[in-house]
């Protein structure tokens, strides 16, 4: 345009620019713009969402501080069903599983407990997540006999942070076996796992049975 040598002649040529382009270039913006309100609207949604999961989370917590009450137990389990079915893309939706694994094994029922903690850990991509669920199942085969698995379970718990946790619950599983040398090795491990500035007095004391016995 910039050879065109009077005003008339460049406005004559942004017309015909502008009915050859014209059309393509608003719909680009409406495009443009609609995609902006677009993204802002999904954010907004989400922003919804995840408050949601985290009300009904609250509420899930407040009733798991006491789960002697009846009406407490089914509050976790209804909520944690909820959670696992709308909002099973947060971070709430896994937590209310392990409530969930918790209720049902104040209750006896190992097996749903184990079940719940496994779901979790199929929804979860988080390491130290995933240590946690199988450090209580573990607990929990433990709690039926079945000390095979639960050492094939501890087995697989990666992640430094969790050594205390392993070697302690790996002493009570031995010492459940009677294998009172090989639970004292394992606890020694757990307190070195721990550090020196860690605090374990039931440790110590399950240490200081086994010198003793």
């Amino acid at each position: 345009m910039s050879e065109l040598k009077t005003e008339e002649e460049q406005i004559e040529a942004f017309k015909a620019w502008w009915k050859k382009n014209g059309t393509a270039l608003v719909l680009a913006v409406a495009v443009g713009v609609g995609g902006y309100f677009g993204w802002q609207g999904w954010q907004t949604s989400q922003a919804n969402h995840v408050a949601e999961a985290s009300a009904l989370y609250q509420s899930l917590t407040e009733a798991a501080t006491d789960l002697s009450k009846e009406d407490n137990q089914q509050t976790v389990r209804f909520v944690a069903q909820q959670l696992s079915e709308d909002y099973e893309d947060t971070g709430y939706a896994l937590f209310g599983q392990l409530f969930l694994a918790r209720v049902d094994a104040e209750a006896g029922n190992y097996d749903a407990a184990i079940s719940a903690l496994n779901k979790a850990m199929d929804s979860s991509e988080d390491a130290s997540f995933d240590a946690i669920a199988k450090i209580r199942i573990a607990r929990l085969q433990a709690e039926q006999g079945d000390h095979g698995a639960a050492m094939t379970t501890l087995e697989n718990v990666t992640g430094d942070e969790f050594a205390g946790q392993v070697h302690e619950l790996k002493g009570d599983i031995l010492l459940a076996q009677g294998k009172r040398e090989e639970a004292r090795s394992a606890y020694e491990a757990a307190v070195a796992a721990m550090g020196a500035n860690a605090q374990h007095p039931l440790l110590d004391i399950k240490l200081k049975d086994l010198v003793q016995g």
